[in-house]
């Protein structure tokens, strides 16, 4: 059996945003502890995030309390890397 409870959680964090809020919003999302890349993408998501966190509770509380109430984000769609 694999112990994977010392293992850090990545994920990337698809987001949804105003029109005309590009900049500001890649560059205030790298602000944020655990956020290690952030880029522009087309299609139905505007942005996505890479994100690293030492344990589901701290990549809840980036995503819940941090991401999502950045100013110009309408929706944010979470995936876990495998």
């Amino acid at each position: 059996m694999v112990d994977v409870t010392d293992e850090r959680i990545k994920a990337l964090v698809l987001i949804r945003i105003d029109p005309g809020t590009e900049n500001k919003l890649v560059d205030e999302l790298m602000t944020f502890e655990g956020v290690t890349e952030a880029h522009f993408i087309y299609g139905p998501y505007d942005i996505y995030c890479k994100v690293d966190c030492p344990d589901y509770n701290s990549l809840n509380e980036l995503v819940m309390n941090n991401i999502r109430n950045v100013q110009g984000i309408k929706s944010t769609t979470t995936c876990y890397l495998a």
